[in-house]
C-alpha cells in the first residue's frame, strides 16, 4: 500500500477549494543529521518559494524549532491542531525560507501489529531501524488553500557508517568518511514528499533495461539476518517490472529498491518499498506483495490521487497487479480471489459499505474490502464490458496524461470514456459514488417447446450489470451476457432437450452480495460482520486472558459478549476455549465435531441457523498466545493449523456451483 499520511493531514487541515491556480512547485534542500543510537535528528531546510498565493509550511508540534528567517529576516510559527504552521503571504516574486529545528523520537517497537503501522505517522529514529514518513510532517510541509502542494526536493543525509540511507528519489551520492556515511537524494519530478528510511542493511544491486532503453537499477537493502534472500527479490523484481511495463510502458523512476522495516510495514513510496522484516522472509511475498509495491510507482506515486473523490489507486493495483498475477497462472485461481473479494464483501452490514469515492485508504480489514476489492471488481466489470482493448488503452492514455499529476476516479471516467467511445456516467456515479453491492437473482424459468424464457431482477439502486447466465442443457454449457440495467428484464434462450440447468454468476464475475449459501464459509465472514458476537469458553482463566488479546488484534471492533449456553442462531459469532471446552460446547449444541489436530486450530463454520461461526481451540494459553500474530492473516482460509505460531495447514472448504433445473411441462 502507499503511504498515505499527508492525505490525513490535509483532510484535517484543509477543505479544498476548487478552482484556486495551482502553484509552481517548490524546491526543498534538506540536511539531515541522522543519530540512530540517540533516537536524535537535526535538520536544516532551504526553501525556494516561486512566486506564489499564500503559502502554508506545517511542521509537526513536537519538533524543537532552533532558527527560520524569510529572505534574511526572523519568522515565527502559530500552533495549531498539532502543527506548526509557518504562513507566507503571497508574492509576486521568488522568495527564500532557511528553517533549522530538531527532532527526538522512540526507536520503532518490533512488537506493533501491522493496523498499528497503517496509521502510525510520528517519526521511529533506532539503530534497528528508522522511518520519517513525510505524512508525519517531519519537514515542513506546504499547502495551499486547496491543501498539500506537490514539491520537489534534494534531501543529503548524514549518518553513521554502519547504517544506510533511503528516500525516494535518484541517489546521487553514497560515500564514505572518517566513520559517517554521506547519502543525497534528488526528487526532480513533482511529488508528494520525502519520506526518510535509515537502517543496518547490506545492500545489492542489478542493472536492468527499461522497455525505452535507460538503464535502471534494482536494489534491495536488508538487514543481515536476510541479506541472503537478495538475489530471489531481485530476479522478481525484474520480472514483474518488465511485465507492467509492457502494458503501461516504461518504469518512471532510475531505480526501484526494496528495503526491510523491523516492524510489520507494507509500504510503497516513489522508487521503493518498505516491508517488514518478516513479511520479506514469507517465500510468496516476492509473487504478491512485491508486484503490487511496484506497480504503485505508475499508480500513486507516479499519478497521484486527487485531493477529493476517493483513492482509486488500490483498487486499480490489485485489480493489475494480484489479480493478474491470479488470472495469468490459471481460470481457477482467478475465481478463488474473486470469491474470497465477494465472500469479505458480503460480509459487512450496509452501514459498513462505504462508496469507493469516500474511501482514502486502508485502516483496518473493512476498509480494505472496499477500496482493494469491491474497487478491483469495478475495474473487472469494465474490462468485461469495454473490452480488454479499449480497456488498456485507457489506462495507457490516463498514465501519459496524468503522469506526475494528480486525479481521480472522474478523470478516470473521461479516459475510459474516450478510449470506449461510450457514456459511463451512470456506471460510475453507481459504482464509485455509490456504496453497497448489486443482487441480482433468477426469479422466473418457463421452458417451452423450443426456447427458455429467463426472468432476472435487481433492488434498488438499479446497477448496470452485464449478468453472466451459465445455461446447461445436455450436458452442454453456454453462457449468456444478459444486459440488467433497470428493475427487470427477459433472456430467451434455444431449448434443445426437454430440461435446461441454470447459474447466475457461477463464476463470480459481478460485485454481488453472495446469496445465502452460495459459498461455504471463511473466518473472515465472521470477523467482518458488525454484530458479531464473542463467546469465550469458560474453564481456564489464562487462556481467556490469551483469547482477548487475540480478538484485540484481529477485529476491528469491540464484539458482543454472548454467554456459552446460548445456541448459535442467525448473528455470526467468534468462539474461542481449549481443546476440551470446544468440543464440550461443539456437542451441547449438536454441531459438528472437531476435525482437525494441532496446537491451534481455527474454522468457519456455517451453524444451523444461518450464523458464520469463527471457532478457534488451542492446546493451552501458551500456544494461543504464539498464534495471536499469525492467525489474523488467514481470515480468507476455512480452516488453518498452527504450530509454533506459524500455519502448519490450511485450506477452504470445497465449493460446488448451485444450479437451478426447470423443464418442460
Amino acid at each position: 500500500m502507499r503511504v498515505a499520511g499527508w492525505r490525513a493531514l490535509a483532510l484535517v487541515l484543509c477543505a479544498a477549494l476548487p478552482g484556486l491556480p495551482a502553484l509552481a512547485a517548490p524546491q526543498f534542500d534538506l540536511t539531515v543529521g541522522l543519530e540512530p543510537a540517540q533516537g536524535s535528528l537535526s535538520a536544516r531546510a532551504l526553501i525556494a518559494l516561486p512566486a506564489h498565493e499564500a503559502i502554508d509550511l506545517r511542521l509537526d508540534a513536537r519538533h524543537r524549532v532552533t532558527s527560520m528567517q524569510l529572505d534574511g529576516g526572523a519568522l515565527r510559527a502559530s500552533t495549531e491542531g498539532g502543527l506548526q504552521r509557518i504562513r507566507i503571504a503571497a508574492a509576486k516574486q521568488p522568495r527564500q525560507l532557511e528553517l533549522r529545528w530538531a527532532i527526538r523520537a522512540d526507536a520503532p517497537d518490533a512488537t506493533a501489529s501491522h493496523r498499528d503501522t497503517l496509521t502510525a505517522f510520528a517519526p521511529q529514529i533506532g539503530e534497528a531501524g528508522s522511518f520519517l514518513p513525510a505524512g508525519g510532517a517531519w519537514y515542513p510541509l506546504p499547502f495551499d488553500d486547496a491543501g498539500p502542494l506537490l514539491h520537489r526536493y534534494r534531501l543529503t543525509v548524514d549518518l553513521p557508517a554502519e547504517q544506510r540511507a533511503l528516500a525516494p528519489g535518484d541517489r546521487l551520492v553514497d560515500t564514505l568518511r572518517d566513520g559517517r556515511r554521506t547519502v543525497r537524494f534528488d526528487m526532480a519530478q513533482d511529488s508528494e514528499g520525502a519520506d526518510l528510511m535509515a537502517g543496518p542493511w547490506v545492500e545489492a544491486e542489478r542493472s536492468v533495461r527499461s522497455i525505452d532503453g535507460r538503464p535502471l537499477t534494482l536494489a534491495t537493502l536488508f538487514h543481515p539476518d536476510i541479506a541472503d534472500q537478495a538475489d530471489g527479490y531481485l530476479d522478481a523484481a525484474a520480472g514483474h517490472l518488465a511485465r507492467i511495463e509492457q502494458t503501461l510502458g516504461a518504469y518512471p523512476y532510475s531505480r526501484f529498491t526494496i528495503a526491510s522495516s523491523p516492524t510489520p510495514t507494507g509500504f510503497g513510496m516513489a522508487g521503493l518499498t518498505y516491508l517488514g522484516i518478516d513479511v520479506l522472509r514469507l517465500p510468496f511475498i516476492r509473487h504478491t506483495s512485491l508486484p503490487h509495491e511496484i506497480l504503485h510507482n505508475w499508480w500513486g506515486n507516479g499519478v497521484y490521487l486527487a485531493l477529493a473523490g476517493g483513492n482509486w489507486s488500490e483498487g486499480l493495483t490489485t485489480f493489475m497487479a494480484d489479480y493478474a498475477l491470479r488470472e495469468a497462472q490459471g481460470d481457477d485461481g482467478a475465481r478463488a480471489m474473486r470469491l474470497d473479494w465477494l465472500r469479505g464483501l458480503s460480509a459487512l452490514s450496509p452501514a459498513a459499505h462505504g462508496s469507493l469515492a469516500g474511501f482514502g485508504g486502508r485502516t483496518h480489514d473493512a476498509s480494505q474490502a472496499i477500496g482493494y476489492h469491491k474497487a478491483a471488481l469495478v475495474f473487472l466489470m469494465l474490462r468485461d464490458t469495454l473490452g480488454a482493448t479499449a480497456f488498456d488503452s485507457a489506462l495507457r492514455d490516463f498514465w501519459q496524461t496524468y503522469r506526475h499529476r494528480r486525479a481521480g476516479w472522474q478523470d478516470l471516467r473521461a479516459a475510459f470514456e474516450r478510449a470506449s467511445g461510450r457514456d459511463l456516467g451512470r456506471y460510475f456515479a453507481l459504482w464509485v459514488d455509490g456504496g453497497g453491492l448489486a443482487a441480482p437473482s433468477i426469479t422466473n424459468a418457463v421452458a417451452g417447446p423450443d426456447r427458455l424464457t429467463v426472468t432476472l431482477q435487481q433492488p434498488t439502486p438499479h446497477y448496470p450489470l452485464a449478468v453472466p447466465l451459465h445455461v446447461r442443457i445436455a450436458g452442454e454449457t453456454r453462457v449468456e451476457r444478459v444486459a440488467l440495467h433497470g428493475a427487470q428484464t427477459q433472456v430467451s434462450v434455444p431449448l434443445t432437450a426437454g430440461c435446461a440447468e441454470l447459474a447466475l454468476d457461477p463464476d463470480f464475475r459481478l460485485a454481488r452480495r453472495l446469496a445465502p449459501g452460495e459459498a461455504p464459509p471463511v473466518l473472515r465472514e465472521a470477523t467482518l460482520d458488525d454484530a458479531l458476537g464473542l463467546t469465550v469458553l469458560p474453564g481456564d482463566e489464562r487462556l481467556a486472558t490469551a483469547a482477548r488479546t487475540l480478538t484485540a488484534q484481529w477485529l476491528d471492533r469491540t464484539p458482543t459478549i454472548v454467554d456459552a449456553a446460548q445456541a448459535p442462531g442467525r448473528a455470526s459469532r467468534m468462539v474461542i476455549g481449549s481443546f476440551a471446552a470446544m468440543d464440550g460446547w461443539l456437542a451441547r449444541h449438536r454441531l459438528p465435531a472437531r476435525d482437525r489436530d494441532g496446537e491451534v486450530v481455527a474454522w468457519a463454520l456455517r451453524a444451523p441457523a444461518g450464523g458464520t461461526l469463527a471457532l478457534v481451540a488451542a492446546r493451552d494459553a501458551d500456544a494461543l498466545a504464539k498464534a495471536t500474530r499469525a492467525l489474523p492473516h488467514y481470515g480468507q482460509q476455512g480452516w488453518v493449523t498452527l504450530a509454533g505460531g506459524r500455519a502448519a495447514t490450511r485450506g477452504q472448504w470445497p465449493a460446488a456451483t448451485v444450479w437451478t433445473k426447470t423443464c418442460v411441462r
